[in-house]
């Protein structure tokens, strides 16, 4: 997300290096553009703030009901426009065009052979203007430059060291060293401080060092999220310099970093799908492991699933685990699950039994800027690709386990985990198929035979403990009824529910039976 533009509607259609169509909307082109945002999203409205520039490629449209649904958030939320990518459909659908001019959102389309990355620099560099004399970093980056290009160029500006870090911790690049104490005590200070950029000194820092923080990106986005540039704090070099210089190099970075996120979002859309027919069953472990692949994580590996919350944002969680992963420095892939996220790493068993350790560090960091928000965190056991799906599970259940301790920034291990869930998430997906086939098949197939809720009276009965009165309660049937249908289960099944074993047996299948 960029914001700071300054320019019109007009203006970018106008601009013969961007090749934009107009489809809906000419007598609104003197719109100002505020930000850019991009979504995959149909209903982005809870992360948008006004006057943006809405990019997306379309991934939600099925149909016009999605174009509606999506034109009719964007309007609630008072962008600016929407530029619809044409890579995906190969143009803009007739049905989102009209939706957009009847809720009176301006709509255009953007040639494939434009990246959204291009689109986000002109807005940024119209919002961000500066002198002839100090756009130099900023050129550079349109140029091809890297970050530690980049950061090499504002040192020798600046004549002293310089850095960019994450909130999650990670030292992004950096010209010359930043002691592990330093970098800890900077990110609290980063995301404790009031008014950025100032001048911080760290007290796990050198006697007498002190440093600049500069954030990067907009305000309208969270701290916790966001990159920041440090600089140490020479007094060789004029403040009036230092402050143009940097502002240059914020500038710069946030369009690398915009670089950075659309690759990984890139990645993140191709496991997302897969990641949810593997939950819903209708993809294996093996499946969905070589869909991983695909994004980069390494072949055969063994694997650990960390699940993140933050107070059921889903876009900011995704985005701030994938800082958290990168910040680890182990291979791994983020996508969003349900409204949070998840992130897959893989590597050796030594480099994933260390992760427990930087999540820890890296959680009670950004507990100093969570504000009014709750981060909770759930961390699975190191597992093969087999037994994948039940990795997943035991960091799902370790996050809700985390979700009731006391601290802001709570964060579980399956380890940690005492219930029957732990056995349940350790079985291979073939395992977990063919237990609840075993236990429920024949009852499952009655009730869709004969239309009938023997399974939901079964399951409702097990989670009373067996009593007859607070079931037939529950369901709303006399307790004559309830003891019928109970006895038509073990008819049906061959088990006897007075019996303990069987009880446990039919729990347990119950669980697997979503």
């Amino acid at each position: 997300m960029l914001y700071g533009a300054r320019m019109l509607l007009r203006d970018l259609l106008d601009d013969p290096g961007l090749g934009l169509t107009l489809l809906a909307g000419r007598e609104q082109m003197d719109r100002p553009v505020r930000g850019i945002y991009i979504t995959d999203l149909i209903d982005p409205r809870r992360y948008l703030h006004g006057g943006e520039l809405v990019l997306s490629g379309l991934v939600w449209h099925t149909g016009p009901a999605d174009s509606e649904r999506f034109a009719a958030a964007l309007a609630d939320a008072g962008v600016a426009a929407l530029v619809a990518g044409t890579a995906r459909l190969g143009s803009a659908p007739p049905d989102l065009v009209e939706a957009c001019a009847r809720h009176r959102v301006p709509m255009l389309e953007v040639p494939v052979s434009v990246s959204f990355n291009t689109l986000s620099e002109r807005v940024w560099r119209a919002g961000n203007p500066m002198s002839p004399s100090r756009r130099e970093l900023v050129d550079a980056v349109a140029a091809g430059a890297d970050l530690e290009q980049v950061l090499a160029m504002a040192a020798t500006e600046l004549g002293t060291d310089c850095w960019v870090l994450s909130a999650a911790g990670a030292v992004v690049g950096g010209r010359g060293e930043l002691p592990e104490k330093s970098r800890s005590a900077l990110v609290r200070e980063f995301l404790a401080s009031g008014a950025l950029p100032g001048t911080v000194r760290p007290a796990a820092g050198a006697s007498g060092t002190s440093f600049v923080l500069w954030p990067i990106g907009s305000d309208a986005e969270s701290r916790l999220a966001r990159w920041f540039a440090v600089l140490l704090d020479a007094q060789q070099y004029r403040s009036t310099d230092r402050e143009a210089v940097a502002a240059d190099l914020a500038t710069a970075v946030a369009l690398l970093r915009s670089r950075k996120q659309e690759g990984r979002q890139a990645a993140s859309r191709s496991v997302q799908a897969a990641l949810h027919r593997l939950l819903e069953g209708s993809a294996s472990s093996s499946e969905f492991a070589a869909r991983l692949d695909a994004a980069g994580l390494p072949v055969g590996e063994p694997l650990r699933v960390v699940a993140l919350d933050v107070d059921g944002y889903g876009e900011l969680a995704t985005t701030l685990l994938r800082e958290i992963a990168a910040a680890t420095g182990v291979a791994s892939v983020t996508a969003p699950l349900d409204h949070g996220a998840l992130a897959v790493f893989a590597g050796d068993r030594c480099g994933l039994a260390g992760l427990d350790r930087s999540l820890h560090r890296t959680m009670e960091d950004l507990e100093y800027g969570t504000g009014e928000l709750r981060l909770t965190m759930g961390v699975s056991d190191i597992s093969e690709a087999v037994g994948l799906r039940g990795a997943i599970e035991e960091a799902r259940h370790a996050r809700n386990l985390a979700a009731h301790r006391s601290s802001r920034c709570g964060i579980a291990a399956a380890a940690e985990l005492a219930t029957h869930q732990v056995l349940l998430a350790s079985a291979t997906d073939d395992l977990r198929r063919s237990y609840r086939q075993r236990v429920l098949s024949r009852l499952l197939a009655y009730d869709e035979t004969h239309h009938s809720d023997l399974v939901l009276t079964l399951r409702t009965f097990l989670e009373c403990s067996g009593s007859w009165s607070r079931c037939a309660k529950r369901l709303h049937v006399h307790v004559n009824t309830l003891r019928y249908r109970i006895r038509r289960v073990e008819e049906i099944t061959g088990r006897d529910l007075g019996d303990f074993t069987t009880r446990v047996d039919f729990y347990l299948a119950l669980q697997l039976h979503t």
